[in-house]
C-alpha cells in the first residue's frame, strides 16, 4: 500500500496582505469556497496519485483501500529571514473535520511529529544537512468515496514568534478504485 503525500502550500504574504480578519483558535476565519480560496491554498501530491489539475485549494486523488494519506503545510517564504523587518510566515496545520457524506471513507487524522533532513546548497555546490522536527498527519483510506473535509491552520510570524491569523478551508478528496 501507498503513502500518499499532499503538501499543502498556503500564500501568507498575500493572506497577510489582503487583511482578512485573523479568526481566533477556536473560530478560524474561513478562506470560503473553491474560488475564494484558490488565491491562497495549493495543493499538491506526487503526479500518479493526482486525479485532477494539481496547484488548487480541492484535490482529487487516486487512492485504494489501505493507502495512507500524509497532510504537510508549508509556505513559500516559510523561515527565510533576511533581516529582522522582512515577513516570513510559518504555518501550522491544525483541527480536521468532516461531516455528511464520505464519513468512515478515511480515518481521523493523527498527528505525527518525526525527524527529518533537508539538504542546502552552499557557495561551493556541496549539499549540507538540516536535521529539524516535521509535523504529519496521517490517515488511512478505509473505502472509495469523496470525503468533504476541512483544515484549519496557524500563521506564525517567523520573526516574532507571534501566531497572527488563524484560517480555514474546505476542500473534498476523491478516494477512486485506483
Amino acid at each position: 500500500m501507498a503513502t500518499i503525500d499532499i503538501l499543502c502550500v498556503i500564500d501568507t504574504n498575500g493572506l497577510m496582505q489582503k487583511g482578512l480578519s485573523p479568526g481566533t483558535l477556536q473560530a478560524p476565519t474561513s478562506l470560503g469556497s473553491y474560488s475564494d480560496s484558490d488565491t491562497f491554498v495549493f495543493m499538491i501530491c506526487d503526479g500518479q496519485y493526482a486525479s485532477t489539475d494539481q496547484g488548487k485549494s480541492e484535490l482529487a486523488v487516486n487512492a485504494v483501500t489501505g493507502d495512507t494519506l500524509r497532510w504537510t503545510i508549508t509556505d513559500p517564504s516559510t523561515g527565510l529571514l533576511t533581516d529582522q523587518t522582512a515577513h516570513s510566515y510559518s504555518c501550522i496545520l491544525y483541527n480536521f473535520a468532516s461531516a455528511g457524506p464520505g464519513t468512515g471513507t478515511i480515518t481521523e487524522p493523527a498527528l505525527v511529529t518525526q525527524p527529518a533532513v533537508m539538504y542546502y546548497n552552499s557557495a561551493d555546490n556541496q549539499p549540507s544537512a538540516a536535521a529539524y522536527m516535521c509535523s504529519a498527519w496521517t490517515s488511512s483510506v478505509l473505502d472509495v468515496g469523496t470525503v468533504q473535509y476541512s483544515w484549519s491552520f496557524q500563521v506564525i510570524d517567523c520573526v516574532s514568534g507571534s501566531v497572527v491569523g488563524y484560517y480555514s478551508w474546505d476542500p473534498f478528496i476523491n478516494i477512486t478504485a485506483g
